[in-house]
C-alpha cells in the first residue's frame, strides 16, 4: 500500500445489495419453514467481525491482516487499537477501504473499519462519536441500512466514570441516524459471564463469571434494548474466550457482538486463525437479512393483531370505522397513507393485547 495514499470522501454507492448466502434461519423463530416458502427470494449474507489488533499503525501491520483474512469470508471488520494518527478514510491498494480514529494519546488506542471492496460503495456514512466510538451505516436496500458500532472500552486501569461515558457515546451513535438494524461490537474489557436470573438480553451460554464492568453492560444492553449475540450460540469452552493474558493463565470472554434484533444471526464464532500479534481473538458475527420476511413481521406485529389479541373487538371496529371518516380529507398519497397509519397505531394501542 503507497503511504502516500489521500484521504478520500466516501461516495454512496447502488440502491440494493445482490442477494446470496445460506438459508435463513435461527433455529429458534416460530413459523420459519413456513415463511420460507412464502418468500423464496435468497437472504443478504453478511459476515461482521471484531477485533482488537493492537497496533495497525505501519501500512505492513494492515497488510498482513488483509493477507490473514483473504482466506476467511468477511465483509466489515470493527477495529479496536488501531494506534493511527488523526482520522480519515484510505481505499487500499486491495480495493478495502480503511478508516480509523486515534485515540486520545498519539499512538494508543483508537478505533476504525476495514470493509470489503465489494461494498465500499454501498457505504452511506463513516464518523466517530469519540476516539472510543466509530459507526458506519451500510445500504441494504433503499429503505433499509445496517448501522454498525465499533467500540473500544477503558480497561480496568481506568475508573468507572470512564466506562459511563463510552456508554453514552454508544447511545449517541445509535441515535444519530435511523438504521433498522443496529450492531455494537468490539472490544468491551468487561466480563458478562452467564445469564444472571430472569435475563433476556443474556443467552444460555456464557462464558465465565460477570465482574462490575460486566453489570455495566448488562444494564446498558437492558436500557438500549441489546442482545449479546455471543450468549446466543453453543461453542465448546475453548471458542468462547477472546482475550487471554500474557502468561496464559487467564482467558476471558471481553470482545462481543451486539444487536438490536437477535432474528438476523445465524451464528457467533470466535476465529482463532487469525493471528497477528495481538493477545485477542476476533469475533465474527453472520447475519442473514430477508427484507421482504422482516417486512412481513413488522406488519404482522404492528398493523394486523389477530382477533384473540385484541380487548372488545367490537369497539375496536366501531371506533376504527369512526376514525377512518377523517382521511376523506386527505389531498396527496403520502398524507393519506400517513394518516391511515397513524389511526391504526392509535385505536390499536387502546384495544391491542401485546404478547
Amino acid at each position: 500500500m503507497d503511504g502516500k495514499n489521500k484521504t478520500q470522501p466516501l461516495v454512496p454507492g447502488s440502491p440494493a445489495i445482490p442477494g446470496s448466502g445460506s438459508g435463513y434461519g435461527n433455529g429458534g423463530a416460530r413459523g420459519v419453514k413456513n415463511l420460507r416458502q412464502r418468500f423464496r427470494c435468497q437472504p443478504r449474507r453478511l459476515d461482521l467481525a471484531t477485533y482488537n489488533a493492537r497496533t495497525l499503525r505501519s501500512d505492513e501491520k494492515v497488510i498482513e491482516l488483509e493477507e490473514v483474512m483473504s482466506k476467511l469470508h468477511w465483509d466489515i471488520i470493527g477495529l479496536s487499537e488501531v494506534r493511527r494518527e488523526g482520522e480519515g478514510s484510505i481505499i487500499l491498494e486491495s480495493g478495502n477501504m480503511l478508516y480509523y480514529r486515534e485515540g486520545d494519546q498519539q499512538s494508543q488506542g483508537g478505533v476504525g473499519f476495514i470493509v470489503h471492496k465489494s461494498l465500499v460503495n454501498n457505504v452511506v456514512k463513516v464518523e466517530s462519536v469519540s476516539s472510543r466510538v466509530a459507526f458506519l451505516v451500510l445500504r441494504i436496500t433503499k429503505r433499509y441500512s445496517l448501522k454498525v458500532i465499533q467500540v473500544y472500552a477503558p480497561t480496568s486501569t481506568h475508573p468507572d466514570e470512564e466506562v459511563e461515558v463510552l456508554y453514552e457515546d454508544i447511545s449517541k451513535a445509535i441515535h444519530a441516524s435511523n438504521s433498522y438494524y443496529n450492531v455494537v461490537m468490539g472490544d468491551f474489557n468487561a466480563k458478562l459471564g452467564e445469564r444472571s436470573g430472569s435475563e433476556l438480553k443474556v443467552g444460555r451460554f456464557g462464558y465465565g463469571q460477570r465482574n462490575d464492568r460486566g453489570q455495566m453492560l448488562a444494564d446498558f444492553m437492558e436500557k438500549e434494548g441489546l442482545f449479546m449475540m455471543n450468549s446466543f450460540f453453543k461453542k465448546p469452552p475453548h471458542r468462547k474466550w477472546t482475550w487471554m493474558s500474557p502468561d496464559g493463565s487467564t482467558k476471558n470472554e471481553i470482545d462481543f457482538i451486539l444487536s438490536t434484533r437477535r432474528q438476523i444471526f445465524n451464528d457467533v464464532s470466535v476465529i482463532h486463525r487469525v493471528k497477528t500479534g495481538s493477545d485477542h481473538r476476533m469475533v465474527r458475527g453472520t447475519l442473514n437479512i430477508n427484507i421482504q420476511l422482516e417486512r412481513y413481521r413488522l406488519v404482522k406485529s404492528t398493523l394486523r393483531p389477530t382477533r384473540a389479541h385484541i380487548q372488545n373487538p367490537e369497539s375496536f371496529q366501531l371506533e376504527l370505522q369512526n376514525r377512518f371518516d377523517c382521511l376523506a380529507n386527505c389531498e396527496t398519497v403520502d398524507d393519506l397513507n400517513n394518516r391511515f397509519v397513524e389511526t391504526v397505531h392509535s385505536v390499536g394501542s387502546k384495544f391491542y393485547k401485546t404478547q
